[in-house]
């Protein structure tokens, strides 16, 4: 499975993709903005993305409704420091298929993910 990680965060990032590879995950790439992540997606084409939602140029919401209606088929995990119901609210509009809280441990991250390859549709609040 391979997995795009996008946070303008590089500790966030590093954070994750540490996290998957140590799972057996491949990440494809990192994007540190939500117009670098539509980028990138197009390029690789990635199975998921952990996306971010306060992003400069283009905010994760924007970024995965432009992705999805190029490729519907990936599985967009949204994140965000802000736990808040209208934020889930916003991420289920934009296409996000789960919703997760930072800060997060590595092991909710990996549990996130393999849920989120054996789902359908739905939004799962983690």
């Amino acid at each position: 499975m391979n997995i795009l990680i996008v946070d303008d965060s590089s500790f966030i990032t590093l954070f994750c993709r540490q996290a998957l590879e140590k799972s057996g995950f491949q990440v494809i790439g990192e994007a540190y903005d939500g117009e670098e992540a539509v980028g990138l997606a197009i390029k690789y084409s990635p199975d998921v993305i952990i996306m971010d939602i306060a992003l400069p140029k283009k905010n994760g919401f924007e970024a995965t409704k432009e992705i999805l209606e190029v490729l519907p088929e990936i599985k967009v995990l949204a994140i965000s420091a802000l736990d808040e119901d209208w934020i889930r609210e916003k991420a289920l509009q934009a296409g996000c298929f789960d919703f997760m809280a930072k800060p997060f441990e590595a092991v909710q991250l990996i549990h996130q993910i393999e849920n989120l390859v054996e789902k359908r549709g739905g939004l799962k609040y983690g």
